[in-house]
């Protein structure tokens, strides 16, 4: 197959129609398109140089159009043809071809009572084949009834059968059943402990105690330094009883910090160097194969661009056949110089980001940021001041007799 109407190919009924590509001068392109309109011939894959123009048409409309074109003074003609028409008129003799184009239309009209393919996004932990096993064990697998298929049900089971899942949707777009997940947020889940204190992860002056569990030692209005017990969790006294428990609580304190950043003025730029090598697989269900390289061995340093396109059924629902391109944009490094306004914007963009990062949940209350510019770097110098939670815990060892 040419490097040509990938699309045509990848849609069904464009190629059970067929097509044919009518060329012309390049001058007269956009006067073709205005008698394609004017005669209700649609059109796709308009095409053009320096000298030509192009566009194809459903097979048997281009005798009707190239007589329309004729007629308002455009000299066109057939370059090309594709899709069913085309290959039966090159194969009459073949009598597999018009046999292997019943069997397909058979099959993808057909197709649409099954699920065909299962896509998972929002893994991280999780693996796909896991969330797919769990979803098999709720009804929901390739070679499922589609008007069998209960969603809300399935939703539900699956969360009650994962420990792993805290959201799920199950979405079906024709024969796909598209999953969305997220996974449940383990390292947010509060540790718990026989006894522990809530300690200040950072120094502040206490603006809020909230949620308390334990005994609060400190009040409102007090400074704290870092790793200082604010909320204890040993409770009591010697006449009524000593006591402990896993200590809980938000401390909002305003916090004061500083940071800085360099930017280098001297740097490698990348630079493409216009090479591009291509790889081309046919995916069916979720096996690929490949059929097409341009190239035996890899770039060193390049960019790698993956688009998959699916063939999609007559109502335009997606099926799990399709061709993945790969393709890898080779680039090199040089050297080069920033100027000092790119040194400054790149250097407040890097500060801005590392304060989402300190602040966290926190609001931010005030900040200043001072630039000083040498001949080799451009220094940022940044002084905060914000509310943030900084309680943090920290177990006591319990020693039972």
């Amino acid at each position: 197959m040419k490097d040509k109407e990938y699309g045509a190919w990848l849609h069904p009924m464009r190629f059970l129609v067929g097509y044919k590509r009518i060329g012309m001068p390049r001058s007269q392109l956009e006067a073709a398109l205005g008698v394609c309109i004017g005669i209700g011939i649609s059109y796709f894959g308009v095409r053009s140089d320096e000298e030509r123009g192009s566009l194809c048409v459903p097979f048997f409309s281009s005798r009707r159009l190239i007589k329309a074109l004729s007629g308002n003074g455009i000299d066109a003609e057939v370059c090309d043809s594709g899709g069913a028409p085309a290959l039966i008129a090159s194969g009459r003799s073949r009598l597999g071809i018009p046999i292997g184009l019943i069997l397909g239309i058979t099959l993808i009209f057909f197709s649409g009572l099954f699920v065909w393919d299962i896509r998972v996004d929002g893994c991280e932990r999780l693996t796909e084949a896991q969330v797919e096993e769990t979803l098999g064990h709720c009804g929901l697998k390739v070679g499922s009834r589609i008007d069998g298929l209960d969603i809300d049900v399935i939703e539900n089971r699956a969360l009650i059968l994962s420990d792993d899942i805290s959201w799920i949707s199950v979405n079906m777009r024709g024969t796909v059943a598209n999953v969305e997940i997220r996974e449940l947020d383990k390292a947010l889940e509060e540790e718990k402990y026989d006894a522990s204190n809530i300690v200040a992860g950072e120094g502040g002056v206490i603006e809020q105690l909230e949620n308390i569990r334990g005994m609060a030692v400190v009040n409102v209005g007090d400074a704290v330094s870092e790793g200082q017990i604010l909320i204890s969790g040993i409770y009591g006294d010697e006449l009524s009883g000593i006591g402990c428990t896993d200590a809980k609580g938000r401390v909002i304190a305003r916090c004061e910090g500083s940071f800085s950043v360099e930017i280098p003025r001297k740097y490698q730029k990348k630079v493409y160097t216009g090479e591009v090598r291509c790889e081309k697989y046919l995916i069916f269900f979720k096996k690929e194969i490949k059929f097409f390289t341009n190239y035996r061995n890899s770039y060193t340093t390049c960019d790698k661009i993956d688009i998959v396109e699916y063939l999609s059924a007559p109502g335009g629902d997606d099926l799990p056949v399709g061709i993945r391109t790969v393709r890898y944009l080779e680039y090199t490094y040089e050297d080069a110089e920033r100027s000092d306004e790119e040194m400054a914007r790149i250097a407040r963009y890097r500060a801005d980001a590392m304060l989402v990062s300190l602040l966290c949940d926190g609001e931010l209350l005030r900040k200043s940021v001072s630039i000083e510019m040498s001949e080799d770097v451009c220094l940022l110098n940044c002084r905060y001041r914000c509310l943030k939670d900084i309680a943090k815990k920290r177990p006591i060892e319990v020693t039972r007799q």
